[in-house]
C-alpha cells in the first residue's frame, strides 16, 4: 500500500511539473500570487516544523559513522550540508536568472537568452525533482507522513514550476516539463531499486531542506512586492497547525 501511495505521490508531482505552468504568475493576477504565497507558505512550515526537527534528532547518527568530516564536525555536518543546498540553489538563481533578464520592454524568456542558461536552471530543478520522489524513502512507511509530505512539497513545486514557465516559455514548455516530469518517477523507482548509505542519505535530506527554503524564498520575495504577505502567512499557520495537531495526536 506504501509503495502505491508513494508512486501516487511522484504521479502528483509528476502532473504539477507537465501542467502546473497554467497557473504560472503575470503581473496583475491577484488569485494566482495569492495562490502562490500561500503554496510557499505551507513548503515553510513543512521544512521548519517536521523536516529540521528530523534532523536535529538524526544528527547523532552520522557520529557513529567513519569519516574525516564526521570525525572534524560531528555537530554541524548535517547542518553545513543544509547551507550547501541553500547556497546551490542560490547560485544557480544568481549565476543563470540574473545576467539572462532583458530590459521590461522585452519579452521574459524570448528566444534571445541563451539557451545554455535555460537548460542549466531547468538541470537544476531535474535534480531537485529526483530528490524530491527519491527521499520518500527517508520518511518511512507512514501513508500518512507521505500525504503531509505531498501537500507540502506538491504546493512548493508550483512556485517552481510557475518561475521556469515564465522565464524560459518556449524550453520549458517543449522539453523541461517533461524532463521534470520524468525525474520525478525516476526518483521514485529509484528509491525503490537503489539504497543509499544512511549518512549520504541523511546529507541528501539536509541539501532538500536548504533548497526548499531558498527556494521559497526566491519564489516568495519578488521584486516590487509582488509576494502576498497574508496569504504566505495563512499557509504557514495553517500547515503548521496541522502537523502540530497531527504530531501531538501520534504521542498520544
Amino acid at each position: 500500500m506504501t509503495v502505491f501511495t508513494s508512486l501516487l505521490v511522484a504521479l502528483l508531482f509528476a502532473a504539477i511539473f507537465l501542467f502546473g505552468s497554467r497557473l504560472a504568475y503575470r503581473p496583475g493576477q491577484r488569485g494566482r500570487r495569492r495562490f502562490l504565497s500561500f503554496a510557499a507558505g505551507i513548503a515553510v512550515s513543512y521544512v521548519f516544523v517536521d523536516v529540521l526537527p528530523a534532523l536535529g534528532r538524526m544528527q547523532g547518527a552520522t557520529i557513529q559513522y567513519p569519516g574525516d568530516f564526521y570525525r572534524i564536525f560531528p555537530e554541524y555536518s548535517v547542518y553545513l550540508w543544509a547551507m550547501a543546498g541553500f547556497m546551490a540553489y542560490y547560485c544557480l538563481e544568481t549565476m543563470v536568472v540574473r545576467p539572462r533578464r532583458v530590459p521590461q520592454d522585452h519579452a521574459v524568456g524570448t528566444v534571445g537568452a541563451a539557451t545554455w542558461q535555460a537548460w542549466v536552471h531547468i538541470g537544476g530543478f531535474a535534480a531537485y525533482a529526483w530528490l524530491l520522489t527519491y527521499l520518500m524513502v527517508w520518511k518511512g512507511h507512514s501513508t500518512l507522513a507521505l500525504c503531509l509530505y505531498a501537500v507540502a512539497m506538491g504546493m512548493h513545486v508550483f512556485p517552481i514550476v510557475g518561475d521556469l514557465s515564465c522565464h524560459y516559455p518556449a524550453a520549458y514548455d517543449r522539453r523541461g516539463a517533461c524532463l521534470l516530469a520524468l525525474a520525478s518517477l525516476a526518483g521514485w523507482a529509484s528509491g525503490l531499486a537503489l539504497e543509499i548509505p544512511k549518512p549520504i542519505l541523511l546529507n541528501l535530506v539536509a541539501v532538500l531542506a536548504g533548497g526548499v527554503i531558498v527556494n521559497t524564498a526566491i519564489a516568495e520575495l519578488p521584486k516590487e512586492r509582488e509576494g502576498r504577505f497574508w496569504s504566505f502567512l495563512s499557509g504557514t499557520a495553517i500547515y503548521t497547525a496541522l502537523l502540530l495537531v497531527l504530531s501531538h495526536a501520534e504521542k498520544e
